[in-house]
Order: C-alpha cells, then structure tokens, then sequence
C-alpha cells in the first residue's frame, strides 16, 4: 500500500527508512513546506517521491493513508483534510491540541469508515506488553501507584510545554495498562527560559485509589526514563535508558498483620528476591507502522486508535488547567 509522510523534521525523518523497509509498504510519497528537506531526503533515498504541495497528496487516487508528523498545532486541519479526502490517518503524538477537534477526528473517521490512529510509540515496545501481562495475570497483585520519571536536557519547546510533549508517553502508557482515566489530574510546573514550563508534576487520581505521579523535565543533565509500579504482592521497574535488563521484577513491599492483643497493624516488609524479565526486543517504531498497515488491511481498529488519542488529551488538556491554576485538582469524571 502506498503512503505519504507528511512533515520531515526530526520524527518525519526517523520515519523514512523504516516505511521504505517495510514489507507492507509499497511505494512512499513526501511532502514538506520547507523545500530544503524535500531535497535533502531525496539525495538520501532517492526512491522517495516527493509531492509538491498538500493536495496533490490528497488528490492522489494511489495513497490510502497519510502518516503526520508536523507540530501539533497543524495536527488537526491537515488530519481533518485527510479523513474528508478518504485517506486513512497515522498522527504523531498529541493527537491534537484540544479536546473539542479530537472529538471531531474520532467523529469523522468513524462517519468515513477510515483508521484514525495516534503513534503512542511507548506503547509498541515489548516491554510494555510484558508490563501489561503481569498486571493482568495478577503477578503483582492489586496495583496501587505508578511513580514514572522523564527527563532530559532539551530539547525546548516553543509550542508546547513539558507535559505536552512528554508526560503524554506516561499518559497513554497508564491508560494502556489500567484501561481506565483518572478522574482527576493536579499539576504544577515551571517556566525558567520562556512562557511554556519545562519542568512539571502530574498526579493522576483514578477511582479505585490508585495514584500516578509523573515528573517530566527538559532541564535534566541526565536522561531518564524510568517507572515504577507498586503492587500489593510484587513490584516492578521499568528502566528504559539501559540497554539489557530494562524490566526488573521485585519481590518486595509491605504486609500489615494483627495480632490479638494489638491495637494496631504489625509493619513487616518484604525484602525478597529480584527477577530480570526478558521481553519482545522489535523497535517500537517498525511496531507502529505494522499496527497502522494492519489495522486498514485487516479493517480492525489500531490498538492506539484515536479513541486512545482523545483520552489523552483530555488528560493533558485538564494537566495544563491545573498548572494554570497553581496545581488545583481539575476532575475529569
């Protein structure tokens, strides 16, 4: 099948050779305002076809499917053109800025009969469907707190702040494992080199107790990427930033007992063993192009559907009211 790739900046550009080795690619269309980098991914992938303009794109009857990866500011009017034009869509994540044009992407696919789906690309590693595994085989018993870290040094943005572009990894990867949205979000964050914060802390409180905190920075001399999830029975460690021993499982926690005669809970803790999980090394991104291909071939809908995209941004749209009104939980229920 036929694609276009449309935007060719740092994540359009990562894109490029995965679709051209793609068995289910056949034949890629680009397009980008800037004519500089037409030319220059032409001079390295001299099969790429490069469209002059966005609606010789739209116009043309051999691409089915257009994948976006432009500032999300632009997400919605070039998403909207594409599903009016018959075209399935593959948006870089957020799926929009606002929550009202989300809806309208989800309302417009499912009228056109066509795959709306968000590159939720923490999702498509295989250390998230272990992750998923466990929980639902109940490995660590009852979850109880997800405490998850993302932090770098840049790269600063100028459209959007620190939770917009990466606490939504933690978002859509929470939303993934509990199937469920918090009912309510508080948040604080800080502005030091401009108007949008570049460093923040999300809560998420979800309606059966549990709590996620997630703590987001572009102003870290280290990178991290690293979550923890508390179970009753077991806990575990997600460390994405090594290169083996990623998933670590821990045989550790608290146990309250009573004992006749007490008028309180015993406090024990449990300090057992830790099990390095192995786990589905293909690269997250040829994982997304497979599921978007797929899911148009197989007429199913993608596992980050634009279902999926619009929760997020619900989260991150009530995240940055939050922030706004100096960390006031803002419920989402």
């Amino acid at each position: 099948m036929p694609v276009a790739l449309i935007g060719l900046g740092h994540w359009g550009c990562r894109f490029v050779p995965k679709l051209l080795n793609h068995a289910l690619v056949k034949g890629l269309y680009c397009y980008d305002i800037d004519d500089a980098r037409s030319r220059r991914i032409i001079q390295d992938f001299p099969s790429v076809k490069v469209s002059s303009d966005y609606e010789s794109v739209l116009n043309n009857p051999e691409i089915e499917a257009v994948i976006i990866a432009t500032p999300v500011a632009s997400h919605y009017s070039l998403a909207k053109k594409a599903l009016e034009s018959g075209k399935h869509v593959l948006l870089e994540k957020p799926l929009t800025n606002r929550v009202d044009e989300a809806q309208h992407l989800v309302d417009l696919a499912s009228a056109r009969a066509l795959k709306l789906m968000v590159d939720h690309i923490t999702l498509y590693s295989g250390a998230a469907r272990s992750i998923k595994r466990l929980i639902e085989s109940q490995t660590l018993g009852k979850v109880i707190y997800f405490d998850a870290v993302r932090a770098n040094l840049g790269l600063i943005q100028s459209d959007v702040s620190v939770v917009w572009d990466l606490a939504i990894h933690e978002f859509a990867l929470i939303d993934y494992l509990l199937g469920e949205m918090p009912n309510r979000v508080s948040a604080t964050g800080a502005a030091f080199y401009g108007s949008l914060e570049e460093i923040a802390d999300v809560t998420l409180s979800f309606e059966g107790g549990i709590v996620a905190h997630v703590h987001v920075s572009w102003l870290s001399p280290v990178k991290k990427r690293k979550l923890i999830i508390g179970g009753m029975k077991k806990m575990l460690v997600f460390d994405d930033m090594v290169s083996d021993k990623k998933l670590k499982l821990f045989d550790r926690g608290v146990d309250l007992s009573v004992n006749a005669g007490v008028d309180k809970p015993i406090v024990t803790y449990r300090d057992g063993d830790c099990q390095v999980l192995d786990h589905d090394r293909t690269e997250p991104m040829v994982a997304v192009i497979s599921e978007f291909m797929k899911a148009i071939s197989e007429g199913r809908e993608p596992l980050t559907n634009g279902a999926v995209g619009l929760r997020c941004v619900r989260i991150l749209q009530a995240a940055e009211k939050s922030v706004k009104q100096r960390g006031t939980s803002v419920n989402l229920g």
